[in-house]
C-alpha cells in the first residue's frame, strides 16, 4: 500500500512539473545592489542589466531614492540580461508597472509615443534595428485627442483585436502594462494578450486584447537561448513643463502562471481507452495532434509520436504508471496511464 501511495505522489508531483510555474524576474528595484552610486547614475554598470543609447552616452540610471528605473532621455534602452524561456504549451507573462513622469506631470499635444516595452532577440543589441525591427512589444501612447492611455503593437505579429486597449489619463499615475505569450507548436500558431491598467487610487483597467503569431525571432530566442525583456523610451520629452521622465517601478517575469488567459485556454480535452493499457492506446480527441510523448515516473520521456492518429502502440513500455501529454494547436494537456503487461 505504501508502495502505490508512493507511485501516486509521483504522479501528481510529475504532472505538475510539465506545466510548471515559474518566477523568471521579479524586482521592486529595492534590492541593495541598485544603492551603489554609480549604478544609480548609469544603470549599465548594474550585472542585471544592459542600458545605453544608440546615438549618445545619455542612458537609464539606477535605482533612485524611490526604488525606480529611469531615463530623462528620448531613445534610451534598459534591457534585462536574464534570458526568458519557454516551449510549446508554456505562457510567459510579463508585468512592467511605469510612470509616464512624475505624478504632478500632465500629459501635452508633444506627449504620443511615450514608451516601448517588449521582448528583443538580443541581450545586447548593437543597432537600433535589433530594437526597432525584430521585436515583440507594446508602445505605451498618451493620446491628447482623447484624453486616453492606451497601448498599441508595435514590432510584433498581427494586429491587436480589439485594437488599442486604453484608459483614461484621469488621475495620473503609474500604469501596469501586461504582456501575455502563449508558446505554441511555431510562431504562427503561438499567441500575445495585453492589457493596461491605472494602479493608482482610482483604479481603471482596459480590455484584453489578442494578437495571433508571434514575430519568428523572438520564437526562435524563446524556445532556444532566450529572449530578454526592454524597456526603450519614445520621443516623449520635447521641451517645456510636459513629460520628461520614464520611470519603472516593478518589473515581473513568471512562467505558466498566466493573468491574462486560463488553463482552459491552452489546454484540450481528449479521452483513451483502454486504461490500463497492455499494447495499443487509442486517443479520441477532435484536435488534431501534432505530438504524444510519454514520460516515466522520474520524468523521462520514454516514448514520443509525432503527428499521432487515433491510437499510438504502447507494447515496448514496461509495466508501471506513466504520463502521456499530448500537443496540438490549441495547446498541451496531459493524463495519467497505467501499463499492463498481462
Amino acid at each position: 500500500m505504501k508502495k502505490i501511495y508512493t507511485i501516486i505522489l509521483f504522479v501528481f508531483a510529475f504532472v505538475s512539473i510539465t506545466n510548471a510555474q515559474t518566477t523568471i524576474y521579479d524586482s521592486a528595484f529595492d534590492e541593495a545592489s541598485y544603492d551603489d552610486a554609480g549604478i544609480q547614475a548609469d544603470l549599465n554598470a548594474h550585472p542585471d542589466w544592459v542600458a545605453g543609447h544608440f546615438n549618445n552616452n545619455s542612458t537609464w540610471g539606477g535605482a533612485n531614492t524611490n526604488d525606480q528605473l529611469q531615463t530623462g532621455s528620448n531613445f534610451a534602452y534598459a534591457i534585462l540580461g536574464t534570458p526568458i524561456t519557454g516551449s510549446n504549451g508554456d505562457v510567459i507573462t510579463v508585468t512592467s508597472i511605469i510612470m509616464l513622469g512624475f505624478d504632478n506631470q500632465a500629459f501635452d499635444a508633444n506627449d504620443t509615443n511615450m514608451t516601448l516595452v517588449g521582448l528583443s532577440p538580443e541581450a545586447a543589441p548593437s543597432a537600433s534595428s535589433v530594437l526597432g525591427q525584430q521585436r515583440e512589444g507594446l508602445v505605451v501612447q498618451a493620446q491628447a485627442s482623447t484624453s486616453s492611455v492606451d497601448i498599441n503593437n508595435a514590432g510584433g505579429t498581427g494586429n491587436l483585436s480589439p485594437s488599442n486597449p486604453s484608459i483614461s489619463q484621469a488621475n495620473k499615475s503609474a500604469y501596469e502594462i501586461i504582456m501575455e505569450f502563449s508558446i505554441g507548436v511555431d510562431a504562427a500558431s503561438s499567441s500575445k494578450k495585453v492589457k493596461i491598467k491605472n494602479v493608482g487610487t482610482s483604479q481603471e483597467t482596459s480590455i484584453t486584447a489578442n494578437a495571433g503569431g508571434i514575430r519568428q525571432e523572438i520564437y526562435n530566442a524563446i524556445t532556444s537561448s532566450g529572449a530578454y525583456y526592454f524597456n526603450w523610451s519614445l520621443g516623449f520629452f520635447q521641451s517645456g513643463d510636459e513629460i520628461n521622465r520614464i520611470l519603472q517601478n516593478r518589473l515581473i517575469i513568471t512562467k505558466n502562471t498566466p493573468l491574462l488567459s486560463t488553463n482552459k485556454d491552452s489546454n484540450f480535452k481528449f479521452d483513451m481507452y483502454p486504461n490500463p493499457v497492455k499494447n495499443e492506446l487509442h486517443i479520441n480527441t477532435l484536435e488534431k495532434v501534432n505530438k504524444v510523448e510519454v514520460f516515466d515516473l522520474l520524468g523521462t520521456a520514454v516514448l514520443t509520436v509525432n503527428n499521432a492518429r487515433e491510437s499510438i502502440d504502447v507494447s515496448s513500455l514496461n509495466n508501471s504508471l506513466y504520463v502521456i501529454k499530448l500537443t496540438s494547436d490549441k495547446g498541451v494537456t496531459t493524463k495519467k496511464i497505467c501499463k499492463k503487461i498481462v
